[in-house]
């Protein structure tokens, strides 16, 4: 009875467990949560109290936790896709679900899944409301009215909702028990109660939640929400004394009813009304903003969408009606352009000439931008103010001509005439478009003061009065006086002797005795012996002569012709001079008469005829003479030895003189002496602008003594390059060998003759009358022969030597240029023919078109290739190679800036600081041509793609620093600068003597304060760009000029284009190397003027003479020169010093430096202004510096040894074909031409990352990656062995660092890698790298879901930021991984937990930036290609297209298994099986149950723990029958506990189970049979053939497999060895092993479990794969 009565009780709760199930399955599918809860509480409690009674009730309550956990999963994904589409205000109908879900189900939140959900979902719906509000001040900030209005409809009714729902749902979460407070919550809440208030009382949302009504809820709504409540929780009603929540309910009403009103709400509006409404004053303002900034531009873009304001109007209640305010713009706009028009008249009227230029450029710029709106811009900015100008411009040259017409009536009116050219002066200096007509009128002016006999005197007066100016004028007027003086040439004998008046000469005795000099012997410096005697009496010998001959030739009347053949004849008897001996006594004796012939006829043919105008007054006309001051002259006896009687040769020596006092006057003569001595002078400076301009001083000099022939004016590059042109011509040469007519070129004896005359030579080619021509067609060299008559003043032994070149040099720079030491000057032929141009065309093409990109096959299926190998039989190679860089380049035609004539349809490049268009940078100057061609920028497009499209192939490669010139004399203003390497490089060349002269002007004026705020180290940009404005305008306010030099375009570009820029006002220039010359000229015209700022590039920090001719400047300071950068070399920094103070001036120097510079460029560490102190900066500084100097030093030498080497294979070359040997020459181009495309390297550091995934799924793999990364550390088969036998000429150096990743959910394990002490990731030691390998790969353990942190893991390593991080020239990382990432998986459960949204915001992009900005090359090496195929392709299509990657360098995929053995891209997860154990339970096994039990159980821990989470199980347990225990269960879900049987043993009937489970497999997993028997059955044989049949359908109807996993356990001594290896052998995949006990059983099972299909050509792969990395990067090292 007592049974039965147990019984019944049982059956009564059983039941009503269920009946609570299914009241809680239709809560569940009526969203009622509360009563969901409810039947869970019950089933729990049953549970609880009657667990091992009721065992239904925990089974019932787990299922309708899962269930209700699925669908609230589900909604999340549904809230995620609206989330992220145009529909994301469909969310509200499924948020009440995903609220209750929340608060009435603990059991959501405290799983791990729900979690996440939860905390995404917020994160989303926060994502999206706060992009809503970002997207409309981007579109109101753009102007663009009509997204405003769409977006403020559509935000308006999703963020009311979040206002409503989620600040609700925030408030109940804050008083929850169960739910985490939430960040994004927390977040939204903050976002609506800034945006949506209106109609709402946010502050009073706790009251709100209490009754459960939303914060828009009125009176009537909190009324009856109490009312409900109240009954609810009334004590009466709920029989509890707890009165707690009753009076909370009425608390809340009361205070909500009694606060309500008095919070804003009514007539608030809706969100974005006060914007709305105030969109017009916040355009006007806007509008004035931009006119302030000159934002024409974007004021432009408001007039175009000024209509759609309209579109706003009934955005807001009452309606607005915006065409008051489009009417208000447009008036605003036109009272500006207006205003701009009447400031033109007024200002023209006051004549305030600076403004009335800063308006004409204010119209011409709203022209090009307002012109199509005739209503605000009706008419050209130049429509009558040009007129206007030109006629006053017109009159006031007539008025100061009628002041000229006699000699009485120019003094009376000197005045008159004086306001007439300033006030054309201020035109000219002022207004730039009117410069020249100006000009035009001022010269005219001057030229007809010249026609009479006293206009020279008055004009000399005239321009000494402008030079010094007069008290009664204004600053301004000083200004232009001075401005006009420097402009015209008229006035030159005025700046003459202003700049005689200002060298305040030294007695030659005083200057003698500060001179120094220095001698290199060895390593060693020593003070150089001067013979100051011997060098003051050659000075005084050379003055006393100067004296006289000047005294009797600036006559008017001398014979000047007289002169210069007894300046001539001196020189003549000297006899043949030659450098290494003859300079005795007698020699220096005469070089002080033969300069002082040179600098009497330089000072006659430059001042002389000035001098004689103004005879009659003879201290003035003194002052006008250009003569040399004492220092000129003692540094031309120096350099000639005048200084060093007992040395008999010429020796090589550089001279300091400061910059800006007259460097090119001593060069210029020194150029004279050597000529009329016998030999050849090269001036040679690093511009060719000041090369020419050095050259117009001394031009009538070198005609006057016939020498012009013997004096050449160049870069010092252009030496090497006139050498080679002397010997032939090597691309004309090359050509013929291309095309198989090289038999044409001249005969051998002539090229041996071409030689030899070469060689004798020197090959210099001249500047005028050039003695050397090369005729291109057939190579031959022809010498003119030198006519006696045209060097009448040379005798004929002079003119029959063969002259010897002797280097002039302007600033030893030159030398260390990184134009010149260690470069070379490549010639270059142009192959062009029709096939040519169609494949250039096509690659172009196919380019625009964003196809993928070109490979060479694709261009060797062309028509044109197959006719251009018939062209250049033999010469295959060639062909490959140019269409291999042309594919290369074509995506890389922007990398170097470019600028295209439109008057010539040239392309070309900046040089110093001009436009070369001589330069061109291979295909992708070739490509620029057809890129201006589509864009309809060339004028002759035909003609101009004509001449552009060619092959040019590289064919010699001459080092520039191969010169060898007899003597290098040369002045500098920067030896004091030289360092160790410098001298070392100096006796390279024989220099080895070093003087150092005083400056003429005496001590400097220079100041640069380094111990105090000379210096200014700014740690960010905004700080570096304010400070460089903040010292501008203390410069500016105290009335002086400052000259600014950024390193480059591009920190000019950063500067301009910061907020700061505008702050200077309108008084700035900007000077850079391609604008216009005469623009330059204006700029620096006008640098050292008061108030002005020049901002320039560096390059304008050598030569350009910023002189200040302004007292006002000079009173207050003079030029303030601001360097924004620290110059790698000291030398570049005295010279940027030097332009300020120049010629004796007042001036200041700052250094404003941007720490991350000096911490990227010269090591310095981010603290190091910390840890020294102010007064030591500058030194921390110079040493850093230095540092980085010594590591370019070795660079260049390592350069160099390159070049030489490329320099004799070249010449070698060269001598083939002036042979016309082609079977040699052809040999040699081979070599060369493939020597020239690897370049320059001979080492190269290489960094490989190994960034492996160490989560459990990886357990199987772990061997076999471990394996992998050895054999590509060391042995044969290593990566650094394949790089040497594919580039043996190159020193590879490996560096690796290695990191293991888990999943995100891994917390503080997710990453595991070392460093070295310094904080690398890199080391050299391959032991090291592989022991943390075999370390991390040891327990691969960890993940949850299938999908994996790689985009977490890759951009980690991408970041690493160690000293010696990612600083190799070639970088590369290799992912090892069986998992997609994050996102890139199929939708299945257990899957992926992040699939919407990586925590840390990561995406492909940003991995992609990572990757491209450390400019590392990413290889996936995946053992689950199927799987991880979406995360490749999404990341190779990102990487691959991301804007800097210019090179269009790919990812690498790596399959590490073909892909055919892995599963389905639907089934991701790594192979998924179904794993069927058949397992003996016959009577023998009783006492070794529990072990096999445990021996399973452990097999499946370990797929556990491998993430196998989608494999299946299934059990046959059998005896003498079988049955199925466990059917296709997941890993999951598999039971711990198997019974057990205990009869015979039977093998069929377990392998008929077996088979038919194998059968039934579903098609995404791959059957898996354990077999294991302790015994011998008598049908094994007909077991054998069932299995053995299944094996022979198993293709047909099995996916994914070739054979059956077959894998059969002999269990203790009594198995039959003999049975059990037949059925193993029914499947060549069958395997037979032996287990002695339980515990071995164990461990064949955890082998099995781990086993996995990798195939052992991994290291073989990946090798080939970095090798082809390798040589692609290479090949963008090449010499294009």
């Amino acid at each position: 009875t007592s049974r039965t009565t147990y019984e019944n009780k049982v059956r009564k709760f059983h039941i009503n467990a269920l009946d609570q199930s299914s009241r809680g399955t239709k809560a569940l599918e009526n969203s009622n949560y509360c009563m969901l809860q409810d039947c869970i509480d019950i089933l729990d409690l049953t549970d609880r109290h009657l667990g091992k009674h009721i065992p239904i009730a925990s089974r019932e309550s787990e299922s309708l936790k899962k269930r209700a956990l699925g669908v609230f999963i589900d909604i999340c994904k549904k809230a995620h896709v609206l989330l992220e589409s145009d529909n994301r205000n469909a969310i509200e109908k499924i948020f009440r679900d995903y609220r209750d879900s929340v608060l009435y189900l603990p059991f959501i939140t405290a799983s791990d899944e729900g979690k996440k959900a939860f905390h995404l979902t917020n994160q989303l719906m926060h994502d999206a409301i706060a992009k809503d509000i970002s997207d409309l001040k981007q579109f109101m900030e753009s102007f663009d009215f009509a997204k405003f209005r769409s977006k403020v409809i559509s935000t308006r009714e999703f963020g009311g909702f979040l206002a409503d729902h989620c600040t609700l749902l925030y408030e109940r979460v804050k008083t929850s028990e169960h739910v985490e407070a939430d960040q994004w919550l927390d977040a939204i809440f903050n976002l609506c109660y800034e945006h949506f208030s209106q109609c709402r009382s946010l502050n009073l949302i706790e009251y709100f939640a209490i009754l459960d009504i939303l914060p828009s809820s009125n009176q009537r709504d909190i009324e009856k929400a109490y009312r409900s409540l109240s009954k609810r929780y009334h004590p009466d009603k709920t029989g509890k004394n707890d009165s707690t929540m009753f009076r909370k309910v009425k608390e809340a009403r009361d205070y909500l009813v009694e606060n309500i009103n008095k919070t804003q709400r009514g007539d608030a509006g809706r969100p974005f009304d006060v914007m709305i409404n105030e969109i017009g004053s916040m355009l006007r303002e806007r509008a004035k903003s931009l006119f302030e900034q000159q934002c024409y531009d974007k004021v432009g873009t408001l007039l175009f969408r000024l209509d759609d304001l309209k579109l706003l109007d009934d955005l807001v209640a009452p309606n607005l009606d915006h065409s008051d305010t489009i009417n208000e713009i447009k008036t605003l706009i036109r009272g500006y352009v207006k205003q701009a028009r009447v400031d033109v008249d007024s200002n023209w009227s006051d004549r305030n000439y600076r403004s009335l230029n800063e308006n004409i450029s204010d119209l011409k710029e709203m022209e090009k931008y307002f012109k199509a709106y005739p209503d605000i811009y009706s008419s050209s900015w130049n429509s009558g103010i040009v007129q206007t100008v030109e006629e006053e411009i017109e009159s006031l040259g007539q008025r100061a001509c009628s002041y000229l017409g006699s000699h009485h009536t120019a003094k009376e009116n000197r005045d008159n005439f004086r306001r007439c050219f300033l006030d054309m002066g201020h035109v000219l200096v002022e207004l730039p478009f009117f410069k020249d007509i100006t000009k035009s009128v001022m010269c005219d002016v001057l030229e007809s003061c010249l026609v009479h006999d006293w206009g020279y005197s008055f004009l000399f007066e005239f321009g000494l009065c402008l030079q010094r100016g007069d008290e009664s004028e204004s600053e301004i007027d000083s200004q232009v006086a001075q401005l006009i003086v420097a402009e015209f040439s008229h006035f030159k004998e005025v700046l003459t002797m202003v700049w005689n008046e200002e060298t305040s000469q030294k007695p030659a005795e005083d200057t003698v005795h500060s001179i120094r000099g220095q001698y290199r012997k060895g390593e060693s410096m020593g003070e150089l012996q001067i013979e100051r005697d011997g060098l003051l009496e050659s000075f005084q010998s050379f003055e006393a002569q100067y004296k006289k001959l000047l005294g009797e030739y600036i006559n008017p009347n001398a014979d000047v012709k007289a002169l210069i053949q007894k300046t001539a004849a001196i020189a003549n008897k000297l006899k043949p001079l030659s450098c290494d001996s003859g300079w005795n006594e007698e020699v220096k004796g005469q070089i002080p008469y033969i300069l002082a012939g040179v600098f009497t006829i330089f000072t006659v043919r430059r001042s002389g005829e000035s001098y004689n105008r103004l005879s009659d007054n003879s201290e003035m006309s003194t002052k006008m003479l250009m003569k040399p001051h004492n220092i000129q002259v003692l540094t031309l006896l120096s350099l000639f030895g005048c200084g060093s009687p007992s040395s008999i040769s010429l020796d090589s020596q550089l001279m300091q003189i400061r910059t800006g006092e007259g460097k090119s006057m001593i060069l210029g003569a020194a150029a004279v002496v050597l000529a009329l001595l016998g030999f050849k002078a090269r001036c040679v400076c690093y511009s060719e602008y000041l090369s020419e301009r050095d050259f117009g001083l001394f031009r009538d000099v070198f005609d006057d003594f016939k020498i012009m022939e013997y004096v050449k004016y160049s870069k010092i590059t252009t030496l090497s390059e006139d050498n080679t042109k002397a010997k032939g011509d090597i691309r004309a040469l090359t050509e013929n060998l291309l095309y198989g007519k090289l038999e044409r070129v001249a005969s051998a004896s002539t090229a041996k003759i071409s030689q030899t005359s070469v060689a004798s030579s020197t090959g210099d080619i001249v500047v005028a009358g050039s003695t050397v021509g090369t005729n291109a067609a057939d190579g031959v060299v022809e010498f003119d022969v030198v006519s006696k008559s045209t060097n009448d003043c040379l005798s004929d032994d002079i003119l029959s030597l063969d002259r010897t070149e002797i280097l002039l040099v302007d600033e030893v720079d030159v030398f260390f240029g990184s134009e010149f030491y260690g470069q070379t000057y490549n010639q270059v032929a142009q192959l062009k023919e029709p096939e040519i141009t169609d494949i250039l065309n096509h690659i172009w093409i196919a380019n625009k078109r964003g196809e993928r990109k070109q490979r060479l096959a694709d261009i060797r299926a062309l028509p044109a290739y197959s006719h251009l190998l018939t062209k250049f039989d033999g010469f295959k190679y060639i062909l490959d190679s140019e269409i291999s860089l042309m594919i290369d380049q074509v995506r890389r035609v922007d990398e170097e800036p470019y600028y295209l004539d439109r008057n010539t349809d040239r392309i070309g490049y900046k040089v110093m600081d001009s436009i070369s268009y001589e330069v061109t940078y291979g295909y992708r100057t070739v490509f620029a041509y057809l890129q201006e061609a589509d864009k309809g920028n060339l004028k002759e497009s035909d003609k101009a793609l004509a001449s552009a499209l060619f092959i040019p192939l590289s064919c010699g490669q001459f080092s520039y620093a191969n010169i060898s010139p007899k003597r290098i004399l040369g002045v500098s203003g920067t030896l004091s600068a030289l360092g160790k390497y410098e001298h070392e490089v100096l006796a390279k060349y024989v220099v080895d003597t070093f003087m150092y002269v005083p400056s003429v002007y005496g001590e400097s004026n220079f100041q640069f304060d380094k111990g105090g705020d000379g210096i200014r180290i700014e740690t960010n940009v905004s700080n570096y760009h304010h400070s460089i404005t903040d010292q501008i305008q203390l410069m500016t306010k105290q009335k002086r000029s400052v000259v600014v030099f950024f390193q480059n375009n591009a920190r000019l570009k950063d500067f301009t284009s910061s907020s700061f820029y505008h702050k200077l006002g309108r008084q700035k220039k900007l000077l850079t190397e391609d604008m216009p010359k005469s623009d330059k000229d204006f700029v620096i015209s006008k640098a050292a003027t008061a108030g002005q700022v020049t901002l320039s590039t560096a390059i304008f920090g050598r030569g350009t003479d910023f002189f200040c001719k302004d007292e006002t400047v000079q009173k207050n300071g003079g030029v303030h020169v601001i360097q924004t950068f620290l110059s790698d070399e000291e030398s570049e920094e005295i010279q940027i010093q030097g332009r300020t103070s120049r010629q004796g001036k007042k001036g200041s120097y700052q250094m404003i430096l941007l720490n991350s510079d000096l911490e990227e460029q010269f090591g310095l560490a981010r603290d190091w202004t910390d840890d020294n102190a102010k007064k030591d900066w500058y030194n921390c500084l110079s040493d850093a510096r230095k540092k980085r100097r010594n590591a370019v030093c070795e660079e260049i030498e390592t350069n160099l040894a390159a070049a030489i080497e490329k320099d004799c294979n070249t010449h070698c070359y060269f001598d083939a074909l002036l042979a016309k040997d082609k079977e040699v020459a052809s040999d040699i181009f081979s070599e060369i031409y493939t020597s020239f495309k690897k370049g320059s390297l001979t080492s190269i550091d290489l960094e490989l990352a190994f960034i492996i995934d160490i989560t459990g799924s990886m357990a199987p793999y772990a061997d076999a990656t471990v394996t992998t990364i050895e054999h590509m550390l060391s042995g044969t088969g290593s990566i650094l062995s394949k790089l040497k036998i594919n580039f043996p000429e190159i020193e590879f150096h490996l560096r690796v660092g290695v990191m293991g990743f888990r999943d995100i959910d891994d917390g503080p394990d997710q990453f595991l890698e070392k460093s070295t002490n310094e904080g690398s990731h890199f080391v050299d030691s391959d032991a090291f790298s592989l022991s943390f390998v075999e370390s991390i790969l040891g327990s691969p353990s960890g993940g949850g879901d299938v999908a994996e942190d790689l985009l977490g893991a890759i951009d980690r390593s991408a970041t690493w930021s160690g000293p010696d991080d990612w600083t190799s020239l070639i970088k590369f990382m290799l992912l090892f991984t069986d998992a997609p990432a994050h996102g890139f998986s199929v939708n299945a459960p257990n899957i992926d937990n992040y699939s919407v949204r990586h925590p840390s915001g990561l995406t492909t992009d940003r991995v992609s930036d990572s990757l491209i900005k450390s400019d590392i090359d990413l290889f996936i090496c995946s053992f689950n290609p199927a799987a991880t195929s979406r995360t490749e392709e999404e990341l190779a299509m990102k990487y691959l297209g991301h804007k800097d990657n210019h090179e269009q360098r790919e990812i690498t995929a790596i399959p590490m298994i073909p892909k055919t053995q892995s599963q389905s891209e639907g089934a991701l997860g790594g192979h998924e099986k179904h794993i069927i154990f058949v397992l003996d339970q016959s009577g023998s096994m009783s006492d070794d149950w529990s072990g096999v039990v445990a021996a399973y159980n452990g097999y499946i821990t370990r797929l556990r723990q491998n993430q196998r989470y989608s494999d299946l199980v299934s059990v046959v347990q059998f005896d003498s029958a079988a049955m199925v225990t466990v059917e296709k269960k997941s890993i999951s879900n598999v039971p711990s506990a198997l019974g057990y049987g205990g009869r015979g043993t039977s093998f069929l009937p377990a392998a008929a189970r077996a088979c038919a489970l194998a059968m039934s497999t579903p098609s995404t997993h791959t059957p898996s049979i354990v077999f294991m028997s302790d015994g011998e059955a008598g049908d094994a044989n007909e077991a054998a053939t069932r299995f053995s049949q299944l094996n022979n359908s198993f293709q047909g109807h099995i996916a994914n497999a070739n054979e059956l996993d077959l894998n059969v356990i002999a269990f203790g001594s009594g198995a039959s060895h003999e049975q059990l290896k037949k059925i193993a052998s029914s499947s060549r995949n069958g395997k037979f092993q032996m287990s002695a006990d339980t515990a071995e059983l164990s461990n064949i099972f955890v082998q099995i479990a781990d086993k996995g299909q990798v195939v052992n050509l991994l290291e073989a792969e990946i090798g080939k794969r970095i090798s082809d990395a390798v040589s692609d990067r290479l090949a963008l090292e090449y010499v294009r």
